[in-house]
């Protein structure tokens, strides 16, 4: 038996678990040539050549697979079963036979079963080979005809993308609303109380006085009261449930926010993780778990924290995408203790930013199963002189799922004073509270804030923009080419980015709208499904650029003559689904 995957590392780790011969192929070995288009404008089919250091691969692959029983096991994704597609382009003809092996996690047990499932590879869904060719296609396109009109019209070194440049935008859009925004001054009032020793502070049910005179004519008639009267006392015992385990996107927008990553060193660090067997498939949109993995949570939570510390029953989280759901969220291959870390990182030969990532992903999985944090929330409603005042506050009465994994607004700006949670003390109605003070502060609106990269990534998801697993490369792509960078953990965009979008904008809005660009995603997962073809999608992507393409001129370094065929419309029977699907 012969195993052929992706990475280096885990052809290793799976050759000293299984005891057969692995290799791998570092990656694609195939692809569009990087000096010419590639690509017929006709028909769309793309002359893929070998990598210029990978030359020698496809001799060595078909002698490795000779008279073998070949696992074709490139990562569970589109890309990776493009490389499988192109492996067994190569070994078909001298290999015994050619099987789909899917791994998702690098251990024996997880091995085992990707064996036991394994599928002749004619078999399996070639929609997925041909997503990625609609993908691959249309991305070319795009880039080598607009590109060379972007750069002569704005006379510089331009890349046009057609997931890139709407995530450029992104970044340009709140830029610019940050500076036309015009701030504006407003008040809160408070009252201080002091109810036996314990102060806290009640704010005016108004909230924002857009006057200071209107909050001043208030505190003239308070000031002379000496006590508040408690007129309402709300409490109510509420739960905080804990996340799911990570997806692809939120572990890329935690680990920005707690361990300061950016979604490329995250997914870097992640794929090591996955390839040495610590942590399963990083490339997910799913949050389900093992079923059997959170039998052995429960199990080890109630040895070690008591059951108090476990819901009656386990949770099930579910995925946005039902499709995902044949997938599992990131997750450890296996239970242990939080101290065992340092030293299974150590033994894996891996650095401590691995340890970093790898504690955050342990104890949101772990967390994931325990029972909810009980908070008692309290409201208190005060009367001063006819003036109501609102105070706010909970205590935490039992931890649950904070004992492992401490919650932060990983997505948010921070929360204003307003939404503040103080210790409050107990009150009753009827209850005259000693007022010990009065504040008036003045404060002014704030504009949105900046991204981050992690926050970038997750208005990617939002918006439908891409996918998971090509966040972290298309941050990487627009930070690298100029567009945008990172400032003190904030991204700004750069002086050729917000060119670049004013000139799509005006020129060839299409490639920027982010409707269309999610809807263009939504027909590669009709591609997939096998209800749409590549060939249409790469003809609506075509379409789309009409006059854009450049007659008898070069483009992306081969002529790019018009022809007849080449589509400036779409056909009639096209022209109502386009829109829809893509």
């Amino acid at each position: 038996m012969l195993i052929i995957v992706e990475s280096p590392t885990k052809a290793k780790k799976i050759q000293s678990i299984l005891k057969v011969k692995a290799i791998s192929t570092v990656g694609h070995f195939k692809d569009l040539p990087e000096d010419r288009m590639g690509v017929d404008l006709t028909t769309y089919e793309p002359t893929f050549v070998y990598h210029g250091n990978k030359t020698h691969l496809p001799n060595e692959l078909r002698a490795a697979a000779r008279g073998e029983t070949v696992m074709l096991a490139g990562d569970p994704d589109r890309e990776g079963y493009a490389i499988s597609c192109h492996i067994h382009d190569e070994v078909k003809s001298v290999a015994k036979e050619c099987l789909r092996m899917e791994i998702y996690e690098v251990t024996e047990k997880g091995l085992k079963e990707s064996l036991a499932k394994a599928v002749p590879f004619e078999k399996t869904n070639n929609g997925l080979y041909n997503a990625f060719l609609a993908r691959r296609i249309g991305d070319r396109l795009v880039g080598y005809i607009l590109s060379p009109i972007a750069n002569k019209s704005l006379r510089g070194s331009y890349s046009v993308g057609r997931v890139q440049s709407p995530a450029v935008r992104l970044v340009v859009d709140r830029e610019r609303e940050i500076r036309s925004f015009v701030s504006s001054p407003y008040w809160v009032l408070d009252i201080q109380l002091d109810k036996d020793g314990t102060i806290f502070l009640a704010r005016h049910v108004k909230g924002k006085f857009p006057q200071k005179s209107d909050a001043q004519q208030i505190i003239d008639a308070i000031k002379a009261q000496s006590h508040a009267l408690a007129e309402k006392v709300e409490r109510k015992e509420v739960k905080q449930s804990p996340k799911p385990p990570f997806s692809t996107v939120d572990l890329q927008a935690a680990a920005a926010a707690r361990l300061k990553f950016t979604p490329e060193q995250t997914m870097k660090l992640a794929q090591a993780l996955f390839d040495h067997g610590s942590i399963t498939y990083h490339r997910t949109d799913s949050v389900r778990m093992d079923e059997a993995f959170v039998a052995e949570i429960r199990e080890f939570l109630g040895k070690s924290l008591g059951t108090h510390y476990l819901p009656p029953q386990p949770y099930r989280h579910a995925s946005k995408n039902s499709q995902a759901e044949a997938h599992e969220g990131i997750r450890p291959t296996h239970m242990h203790s939080l101290v065992d870390i340092p030293a299974i990182i150590k033994k894996e030969g891996l650095t401590a930013d691995h340890a970093r990532l790898y504690e955050l992903i342990f104890k949101r999985a772990i967390a994931s199963q325990m029972a909810p944090a009980r908070y008692v929330s309290t409201v208190m409603i005060f009367d001063v002189a006819g003036e109501r005042f609102r105070a706010a506050g909970r205590v935490l009465l039992f931890d649950g799922f904070l004992k492992v994994y401490a919650e932060v607004d990983e997505e948010k700006e921070k929360k204003g004073e307003e939404d503040r949670l103080q210790l409050l003390p107990l009150v009753e109605v009827g209850e005259l509270v000693p007022k010990t003070g009065e504040t008036l502060e003045e404060k002014k609106t704030k504009p949105p804030g900046r991204f981050t990269l992690g926050s970038l990534v997750k208005e990617l998801e939002r918006f439908g923009i891409g996918r998971p697993s090509t966040y972290a490369a298309i941050t990487k792509n627009i930070v690298d080419r100029g567009y945008i960078k990172e400032e003190k953990g904030r991204v700004i965009p750069l002086l050729p980015g917000e060119r670049l979008i004013d000139f799509l904008r005006d020129k060839h809005g299409w490639v920027i709208d982010y409707d269309l660009t999610s809807k263009m995603e939504g027909f590669l997962d009709l591609v997939v499904e096998n209800r749409e073809t590549w060939q249409r999608f790469c003809k609506g992507v075509h379409s789309k650029m009409g006059f854009s393409i450049p007659p008898a001129r070069t483009v992306g370094g081969a002529p790019a003559r018009r022809n007849s065929n080449t589509p400036m419309t779409l056909p009639k029977r096209m022209v109502s689904s386009f829109p829809r699907k893509l």
